[in-house]
């Protein structure tokens, strides 16, 4: 009898790991919810960011040839949990980006509605993340969402036929998000200008793309897992409020009059992705509005709803 029971419950645990990936999944594709986030809900998140450091470890050591030492960290790493999340997470993004791309082509100011009523709601949970505001805080936030804000600004349109450069770049920053609780991949994306082509890339098996994208994260990994999982044990409360700050300053290229996405329109035609902000005609504003608050109370809900769940446990 141990053994189909052990076994049932090898299997109970593969399928729970697998389903918090493809939850994990459908928030990387979607800006404003964080997988990282998500995995914190889970009540995962330090079992995650502990594999994903053995995994930087792991690659650090085969970049100095110690093959001893790297056949010893992978024997740490707790592959039953951590290749069923990704998986999961793999599994979603492939089937979800090719509706993405056809919602941004079809849908560029409703969805950009939609988003930046996901990253609002993000943002009141990054806030109440922190343990109290103070006035160090609150000028750490307003200051990164000033810069920010002006720094987009410098950007006028999305990247236009991308290079792989672009794309390295894209998995280097956008996988923190798998780090920091509170910062989507996605939105990461949005706000390079280079989420649409991630998508498209994806749902079109642009393997190079992909390859140089893959390359880009598994760096950017190395590099900030450590650093990032210092900064939260030594300094969490002034971590977020940056993050608080990079979302506010986000605004300039979510907010959708002009589109922030950057997408091709009906007819066709390129839409501009401009950062100046402008104000609807009447007849444009219901859809991404209604749109925009839906998403704000879903985020806040879904929040409430897993915070109620954590607590019965």
């Amino acid at each position: 009898m141990d053994r189909p029971v052990s076994m049932i419950f090898q299997l109970k645990k593969l399928v729970t790991n697998f389903s918090r990936g493809i939850a994990m999944g459908v928030a990387d594709v979607v800006p404003g919810v964080s997988g990282g986030t998500i995995a914190l809900v889970f009540g995962i998140y330090e079992k995650l960011l502990e594999n994903i450091s053995k995994c930087a470890l792991c690659l650090g050591k085969i970049l100095r040839a110690d093959f001893f030492g790297f056949r010893q960290e992978l024997k740490k790493i707790d592959f039953s949990f951590l290749l069923p999340v990704i998986f999961g997470m793999l599994v979603t993004i492939v089937s979800v980006s090719g509706v993405m791309v056809d919602l941004l082509e079809k849908h560029p100011e409703p969805m950009s509605g939609l988003f930046f009523g996901l990253v609002a709601g993000s943002t009141v949970i990054a806030c109440s993340l922190l343990n109290y505001w103070n006035l160090q805080k609150t000028i750490v936030s307003l200051v990164t969402a000033i810069l920010f804000f002006f720094i987009l600004g410098l950007r006028s349109t999305v990247f236009d036929d991308p290079s792989l450069w672009i794309f390295f770049f894209s998995g280097f920053v956008a996988i923190c998000a798998w780090i920091l609780p509170g910062v989507s991949g996605a939105f990461l994306l949005l706000i390079l200008g280079n989420y649409a082509a991630v998508l498209s890339a994806i749902d079109h098996q642009e393997f190079t793309k992909l390859f140089v994208l893959s390359i880009g994260a598994i760096i950017g990994l190395a590099l900030f897992s450590t650093l990032l999982k210092t900064l939260l044990d030594k300094h969490r409360d002034l971590v977020i409020s940056c993050l608080v700050g990079l979302m506010l300053g986000s605004s300039r290229v979510l907010w959708p009059w002009p589109n922030g996405v950057g997408v091709i329109n009906d007819d066709g035609d390129e839409v501009t992705s401009g950062t100046t902000l402008d104000w609807p005609d009447s007849d444009d504003l219901l859809i991404p509005l209604v749109l925009g608050f839906f998403a704000f109370g879903l985020v806040l809900a879904i929040n409430s709803i897993s915070k109620k769940a954590l607590l019965k446990k």
